[in-house]
């Protein structure tokens, strides 16, 4: 019995008669189709699965599948022709399978096996309560001269029990920035180009092959477009090198097409609009984002204010990144979700976007946009303007207020619990319960880049908004990592951070009925108003003799004020009981000294006796 890796070859090699020899020089040209790339499955459900496959030139292509690795009683899917146009690429389909039963499968090849053999196991029936693990992350690099210490994470994760890989992101990317060679950079309005970006990933060489031997894989893409929707815009205008580019209508559908054409991926729920999805494994149901396709763009959500002679965070009430697109056809994607967790009859429902979820990076973003001509230098990090990291924030969040607080919303007046977002992008990993985040949530973006450390720059400036743990300052643990998920039947659901070398980071266990949006109807936490200050500009040596900083929080809410100097150092913080409602400032800072002239920004914590906490800042200049 050969084992699940054996390679078959194109050929028998053992010495023909002189007829076979005849025929054999017949069908030379037919010799040189080779399988280039896979197979692997995606699409797994628990009576069927879907498989990708690469020969060129052209040539027919199918998939063998087996219950035991000797084929015996093996079954073969409808074969499929490859062709240039789809850059020799098969996506070929079983169904009618056991639930909860091992595969093997490998590719034919005009009628002869090539390649490897590889497995997979089906999932459970849907409702089914059998405990099942899944590994989740973003971010992977392909270097032109790949490094020893590329792919770890891999090895570590293949040896895990794993009933699937999602791949949320960084890994084909829509975007239309990445091509030197062209001088208007527009990556994908050459399909060729998109389909290449997907072909390199698939290579046997690269390490994910170590988890795709056994396990099937689902995947959305992201975009690291920045601030652009160039992505998934009909035409977008934008600047580039003092140039306005208008990127043409191709780049929407060359993206969705070689994702359609390129993966083995479940049917998507609007093929014209982005390729958001839904699947189910046992009891648990998987809403996979598309955060790029129909998201507004980034730069509208900044606004510049005359008055101020500054730029403003103000996303407007109809700014999405799941539902900004408003010439759509069809059902949009926010509309789609909220139907269909409605809908749902899982015991867990899991939303899988490529950013993080957490509402807590909205102070964050307003901090770093008031203080947006600050310079900010981290030793041993480097320095960026914080308007620079407002953006870059913003860039990578799904939270606005337009889709975040309509979520929470729906969730709570539905009564719909049990909701859990997995997300990734920030190149780093951490957890929170949904205190901060507003839903539990797990964030794993550093399968393999350098850390960005965002969890723990942010905990310098204390924003303490991932309560679970990760790679911040308690663990000082920045390798690559990925997110390991068990659900625990209809009990629990551990999330987890599993590094490169197979330490746990961090975990935490979420609980039955406590996996709901914190929040009640018409609770949903908004940034309270600004503190008023007065007077302002502040001089101390003229009367009054104090700023006066004014609040209104509720009467059981205690507060903190703090107030930072333009390079984000915290100079004073005081704690304020319950029922107070003002903090007057003399002008020192926390020794007593006095402070200098310049323009501060003063931030107001506000925590309600429930525990929920809020935000806000306001600018205090300073005269002496």
């Amino acid at each position: 019995m050969p084992s699940p890796n054996f390679i078959y070859p194109a050929r028998c090699r053992c010495s023909p008669p002189w007829f076979v020899l005849v025929i054999t020089v017949c069908a030379l040209p037919l010799s040189a189709q080779t399988l280039t790339h896979g197979p692997f499955a995606g699409a797994v459900t628990s009576q069927s699965a879907r498989f990708y496959a690469r020969v060129a030139p052209a040539a027919e292509v199918a998939i063998q599948l087996a219950a035991t690795p000797d084929f015996n009683s093996a079954r073969t899917s409808a074969a499929v022709r490859t062709d240039s146009l789809r850059d020799y690429a098969a996506l070929l389909e079983l169904s009618g399978l056991q639930p909860d039963q091992r595969y093997y499968y490998r590719t034919l090849v005009n009628g002869q096996p090539a390649g490897e053999v590889r497995r997979f196991k089906t999932f459970p029936r849907e409702g089914e309560r059998v405990p099942f693990q899944f590994a989740f992350g973003s971010c992977i690099v392909v270097r032109r001269q790949p490094q020893s210490e590329d792919g770890r994470v891999f090895t570590v994760m293949k040896n895990d029990d794993l009933r699937f890989f999602l791949q949320i992101g960084d890994w084909c990317y829509p975007d239309t920035t990445d091509s030197p060679a062209q001088p208007q950079r527009v990556f994908s309005a050459d399909l060729r180009r998109v389909q290449e970006s997907y072909r390199a990933k698939y290579d046997s060489s690269h390490a994910l092959q170590q988890v795709l031997r056994t396990t099937p894989i689902d995947y959305v893409y992201d975009d690291h477009d920045y601030l652009n929707d160039d992505a998934s815009a009909l035409s977008y205008p934008r600047n580039d090198s003092m140039r306005t580019i208008t990127v043409p209508a191709s780049v929407r559908a060359n993206n969705i097409r070689a994702y359609q054409e390129a993966f083995p991926g479940y049917a998507l729920a609007n093929p014209q609009g982005g390729i958001w999805h839904k699947f189910s494994c046992g009891n648990a149901d998987f809403f996979m984002l598309d955060t790029r396709a129909q998201r507004s763009p980034n730069l509208e959500a900044f606004v510049y204010n005359p008055v101020t002679d500054s730029i403003e965070f103000a996303p407007g009430p109809q700014h999405s990144m799941l539902a900004g697109y408003a010439d759509l056809a069809g059902e949009n994607q926010m509309d789609w979700l909220l139907r269909e967790l409605q809908a749902s009859t899982a015991d867990w429902k899991f939303i899988v976007s490529t950013v993080p979820f957490n509402r807590g990076l909205r102070p964050v973003i307003d901090l770093s946009v008031m203080l947006q001509d600050s310079i900010l230098t981290v030793p041993g990090y480097g320095t960026g303007s914080l308007l620079r990291i407002g953006l870059g924030i913003a860039d990578k969040w799904v939270g606005f207020p337009a889709d975040q607080e309509r979520l929470l919303q729906f969730l709570a007046e539905h009564d719909i619990k049990n909701v859990i977002v997995l997300s990734g992008d920030t190149h780093t990993a951490a957890i929170d319960d949904g205190t901060n985040a507003g839903l539990p949530e797990l964030m794993a973006g550093a399968l393999e880049q350098s850390n960005s450390r965002l969890v723990f720059l942010l905990e310098l400036f204390r924003f303490n908004i991932w309560n679970g743990g990760g790679q911040n300052i308690s663990s000082g643990n920045f390798n690559d990592a990925y997110g390991r998920v068990t659900v625990h039947g209809a009990d629990s659901v551990r999330l987890e951070i599993v590094d490169e070398f197979g330490a746990l980071v961090a975990g935490r266990t979420i609980r039955a009925a406590a996996a709901s949006a914190v929040t009640a109807p018409g609770a949903v936490p908004r940034a309270p108003a600004l503190p008023q200050i007065y007077p302002n500009p502040f001089a101390p040596a003229q009367a009054p003799f104090a700023v006066t900083i004014a609040f209104a929080p509720a009467p059981s809410a205690a507060v903190e004020v703090a107030i930072y100097d333009l390079t984000g150092r915290r100079i004073l913080s005081r704690s304020l009981p319950a029922g107070v409602r003002q903090f007057r400032w003399l002008g020192h800072d926390e020794t007593g000294g006095p402070a200098a002239s310049g323009l501060y920004f003063v931030r107001v914590k506000v925590t309600e006796a429930q525990g929920r906490r809020h935000f806000a800042t306001q600018k205090l200049l300073l005269l002496r």
